[in-house]
């Protein structure tokens, strides 16, 4: 659990993190759980140090990212940090990426006292053989420093976005993800259009599509190891999202020596209109605030790693409650690890067993009316007691009974439950 930096967009710089770091704190998302504060792209300067080592702008990142490691630690928090692969970091110059170069970049991380890696596959095209090589060497080279770094992959490319489903990734990394980048609408609706930018194409996941695509490699969850369906996008509108990737692309083109095949993909946002800019940024309706809860409960119910998107520094109460909902995440961090999977009596109900006993129940509504959806405690696992204890944990309220469950869901909302075979007094 924790946060990354890309999605909100937010400039990367020393003052930007601890002020991160200090929000997290202070609105309860540490006591949470909420404990990596991880900086994404844009960290790194533009070219590597005369002496070959990855280095920070030293006007961003005056006094480096071991310090900010020091301010993290001292608050209770981890630091994590990105690189890539192959030819370059995404949207960054190719000097900077570590393939050939994990070695050194390794002992650097370890150096400036780094808990995490983001480790990202930055081509369009993908051979499998090559990603297990380069993402190996990486892990061998994390794991010769002797310091602890968490280790999360992504090998999804423009030709191969199914590399995180088809694959078990488990033996080389701590975390791989699983499908193609998330995006802060319902369901991404967008119509293709002739550009190799899947921003603009249309290919970018809605909440229920990510979360069907990564429920095909459930059966690779155990202890230790995450399937990863992207980052939260709680907290964050359709809009700013558009705007926040918008500008971070005129950045790299501004600051960074970009390749030319690079440079083409990026010119191609660029060079749209404002109408088509705006109406790219506006075609689909934001997330609601019932969708969000739908979103954040079907990754807990995956048991998907929570790492929010959005600028803490300011975010609304609505937007810290759901990130901050503890019966919510209890059930995405049960030590079982288990998965959810859909009722053979209806696809609508999802259960996942719990290590207490416990049975976690979501019942989603994805479509456009009201529904009345109903759960049986034997039918979800659990065995036949004359009381069960029934938790509601949006609501935060406790009923007992002998174990039929009925709810009036609303279009695009959810009722998550926690179905006890213990009959306890509200």
């Amino acid at each position: 659990m924790g946060w990354n930096s890309w999605n909100s967009g937010i400039p990367l710089s020393e003052q930007t993190v601890e002020q991160t770091i200090d929000a997290m704190v202070s609105s309860g998302m540490r006591d949470a759980g909420y404990r990596y504060v991880n900086l994404d792209a844009g960290w790194a300067a533009p070219t590597r140090g005369a002496d070959g080592k990855l280095r920070t702008d030293p006007t961003e990142f005056p006094d480096g990212i071991a310090a900010v490691s020091s301010y993290a630690h001292d608050r209770g928090m981890l630091v994590g940090i990105y690189a890539s692969p192959f030819d370059e970091t995404c949207g960054q110059d190719l000097r900077i990426a570590s393939k050939g170069q994990e070695t050194v970049d390794a002992q650097t991380f370890a150096d400036w006292r780094v808990d995490y890696l983001k480790y990202d596959w930055c081509r369009s095209d993908a051979d499998h053989a090559d990603q297990v090589q380069v993402f190996t060497a990486m892990r061998n080279a994390l794991r010769a420093t002797g310091r602890r770094i968490f280790y999360s992959i992504n090998p999804n490319s423009s030709d191969d976005h199914l590399a995180g489903v088809k694959y078990d990734w488990s033996g080389i990394a701590d975390m791989a993800r699983t499908t193609a980048d998330l995006v802060p609408v319902w369901r991404n609706t967008l119509p293709p259009i002739d550009s190799s930018d899947a921003f603009l194409t249309g290919t970018y996941l809605g909440v229920p599509d990510a979360f069907a695509a990564s429920s095909t490699v459930a059966g690779k969850y155990h202890p230790g190891y995450s399937n990863d369906p992207d980052m939260l996008v709680v907290g964050l509108s359709r809009r700013e999202f558009f705007v926040n990737h918008l500008a971070v692309n005129r950045a790299i083109i501004a600051e960074y020596q970009v390749t030319p095949d690079r440079l083409t993909k990026l010119r191609e946002k660029l060079v749209l209109s404002d109408p088509q800019l705006d109406w790219r940024a506006t075609a689909q309706p934001s997330l609601t605030e019932s969708e969000q809860r739908v979103h954040f409960s079907l990754w807990s119910m995956l048991a998907a790693p929570l790492i929010a998107g959005n600028d803490v520094r300011d975010m609304t109460d609505s937007t810290r409650n759901i990130l901050t909902n503890t019966d919510v995440i209890d059930v995405d961090q049960d030590s079982l690890v288990a998965r959810a999977v859909p009722s053979a009596q209806d696809p609508r109900v999802l259960v996942k067993p719990l290590a207490d006993g416990d049975v976690a129940v979501a019942l989603v509504n994805t479509d456009e009316q009201a529904a009345s959806i109903e759960v049986d405690a034997t039918a979800v696992g659990l065995p036949r007691t004359p009381c069960y204890t029934v938790r509601d944990l949006w609501s935060h309220t406790d009923t007992t009974g002998a174990g039929q469950v009925s709810r009036t869901v609303a279009p695009h909302d959810v009722a998550m439950l926690r179905i006890s075979p213990r009959c306890r007094q509200p």
